[in-house]
């Protein structure tokens, strides 16, 4: 079914809802996860001679796990022994996030063993180890909870409501850059080096490009599940994209850090006067936008601290390439939007 907004998902019958209230306890939890997650993260790179998992920053991290894990615990469980099948304990949008949570303690304990026998990974090799992206991948299922439980529920605009779904992509957003930061425009500013990187600015394409996908299919992850995008989506998925991983070179680059940020709020103001009047348009506003905005802000932090090196030709281009890129995915989007259960 292809209409002007993307359909919503029904809670299958004897399934409780969950509460925005509910849901807020386990964003704000996702929160404490992913700033542990950054704080290891700034560790790894500022205490080189890390050769243990028990540290204090792998304390906070899954510190935030646990109190993550008891915010899924189904309500039915607090209050004693619940009634009914099991599947009818859980609020629906739940299903995933408690099976992130048996996966992330799965792999803490590969984790743990695989950094006994191997040592402690640094740089690349620690994003790309193995129990590391099993870690990834719970957290996901875990953070991005309070969305499902929103689209689950048919829940309406309104500010109370779309807080946890945005701390929910925040963290979610969050969690994807900081496994992606080796290819992060917005850490590196690759536009004001000519020779960055060993692949030179087509190294720097290929930063814009991954990270453009990023911002724009997380945005556009919320609009199928919720047909609609909350008002400030995509300040947030920027911000969670551009800022927080300065964690690993100290800020260098903070100017273009933070004028994504004035591109972005741009862009949520396109797209809320789009859905309002051609609602249809939506996920192709979402998909041009993003990259036409935020990189057109990022390059102005750029030459306003370190100076654009690229030629006209080359900055301008890669707006223009992002930008399609993300008109297609918008396009994809709308065209696959289809009635979808939520687990």
């Amino acid at each position: 079914m292809a209409t002007g907004t993307a359909a919503h998902a029904t809670t299958a019958p004897g399934r409780p809802a969950s509460t925005p209230r509910r849901d807020l306890a386990v964003a704000l939890a996702a929160l404490w996860l992913t700033g542990g997650l950054y704080l290891d993260g700034w560790a790894h790179v500022h205490v080189p001679e890390l050769e243990t998992f028990f540290t204090p920053w792998h304390g906070v991290l899954y510190s935030g796990y646990a109190a993550l894990a008891v915010a899924l615990v189904p309500a039915a469980l607090w209050r004693g022994r619940p009634a009914g099948p099991v599947g009818d304990w859980v609020p629906a949008g739940y299903g995933p996030g408690l099976l992130g949570a048996v996966l992330f303690a799965a792999g803490g304990v590969v984790d743990m063993t695989w950094h006994t026998l191997l040592g402690v990974e640094a740089d690349l090799e620690a994003l790309l180890s193995p129990p590391h992206l099993l870690l990834l991948t719970a957290g996901m299922l875990m953070v991005t909870t309070p969305v499902r439980a929103a689209a689950a529920r048919r829940a309406a605009p309104s500010p109370a409501g779309d807080l946890p779904v945005l701390l929910s992509m925040l963290s979610a957003t969050g969690l994807a850059a900081f496994f992606l930061n080796y290819l992060s425009p917005f850490i590196d500013a690759p536009a004001a080096f000519d020779s960055y990187g060993d692949g030179g600015p087509t190294f720097g394409l290929a930063q814009h490009l991954t990270f453009t996908t990023l911002v724009v299919a997380a945005t556009l992850f919320t609009w199928t599940r919720l047909g609609r995008v909350p008002a400030g989506l995509i300040t947030v998925v920027v911000a969670a994209a551009a800022v927080p991983a300065g964690v690993f070179n100290d800020f260098e680059h903070l100017a273009a850090q933070l004028w994504p940020l004035a591109g972005a709020a741009l862009a949520d103001a396109a797209v809320r006067w789009t859905a309002a009047r051609r609602p249809h348009l939506t996920p192709l506003t979402v998909g041009a936008a993003i990259p036409l905005l935020v990189w057109t802000a990022h390059l102005i932090g750029v030459q306003a601290s370190l100076e654009v090196a690229w030629s006209v030709e080359l900055w301008s281009g890669v707006v223009v390439l992002t930008t399609l890129a993300g008109a297609v995915l918008g396009i994809l989007a709308g065209r696959a939007e289809q009635p979808r259960s939520v687990g």
